[in-house]
C-alpha cells in the first residue's frame, strides 16, 4: 500500500458525518504498523472522474474501498487489513 486518498470536504457545518479524517487514517496505520502516504483530496471533479458518487470516500492506491459514510478508526482498520 502506498498512497491513501481521503476524499471530501466535510458539509458546510462542520460536522463530522460526511468527511473522513485523515489523521483517523494515519492513526489506524500506525496502530497497525502500517505506512503509507495520506492525501486529503477536496477536489470533487477529481473525485466524479474515479467514478466516486458518494462522500467522503476513501481511495487506497487508486481503488475506491469505502463511500459515502463517515468511517471510525476500526473500520479504517478492518478495510486496511484486506487492501
Amino acid at each position: 500500500m502506498n498512497k491513501i486518498e481521503v476524499f471530501g470536504t466535510g458539509c458546510l457545518m462542520g460536522c463530522s458525518t460526511c468527511k473522513i479524517s485523515p489523521e483517523a487514517v494515519s492513526k489506524a496505520l500506525s496502530d497497525l504498523g502500517l505506512t503509507a502516504r495520506v492525501l486529503q483530496v477536496n477536489d470533487i471533479g477529481d473525485a466524479q472522474a474515479r467514478g466516486i458518487k458518494h462522500l467522503p470516500a476513501l481511495v487506497i492506491d487508486g481503488v475506491v474501498k469505502a463511500e459515502g459514510k463517515a468511517l471510525t478508526i476500526d473500520e479504517i482498520k478492518a478495510i486496511l487489513q484486506q487492501a
